[in-house]
């Protein structure tokens, strides 16, 4: 129920922290112990993007954003024909046209959820939460 002393740390089981550097980021102006990322050197959510002029943020309209997007509205149009010329059939619980509709359905739900997974992954990317600190 003890802290471990610095000797287990020595022994290469963790490596302690540097002096200070747990408090080093809120004891820079402007920042708090609640908001790590103001100060300490860190830009501005706005100044970081992934292409386009530096400083100017591309939000929904990033290059890499857009061209995925048309990527699976591409996907899809193939989707739903293949869905409609293959797979919709006549059975004696479901009539052609119910089938077709409900192939229309299923697979444009599921590119709108494969797109909307795609898109929030991607946009985490374009701005980076976490910034490592090189220690030596």
């Amino acid at each position: 129920s003890r802290a471990p002393s610095s000797s287990s740390y020595a022994a290469g089981r963790r490596r302690p922290l540097r002096a200070g550097a747990v408090g080093k980021i809120a004891s820079h102006p402007g920042s708090s112990p609640r908001s790590p990322c103001t100060g300490a050197g860190w830009p501005e959510l706005g100044a970081m993007t992934m292409s386009g002029s530096p400083g100017v943020p591309q939000g929904f309209f990033s290059h890499g954003l857009v061209t995925g997007s048309i990527t699976f509205a591409v996907l899809g149009l193939a989707a739903t024909f293949a869905a409609l010329s293959c797979f919709a059939k006549e059975t004696p619980n479901i009539t052609k046209s119910e089938s077709r509709r409900l192939g229309i359905v299923v697979v444009w739900m599921s590119v709108f959820c494969m797109w909307l997974t795609w898109a929030c992954i991607y946009m985490h990317q374009m701005v980076p939460l976490i910034r490592p600190e090189h220690v030596e």
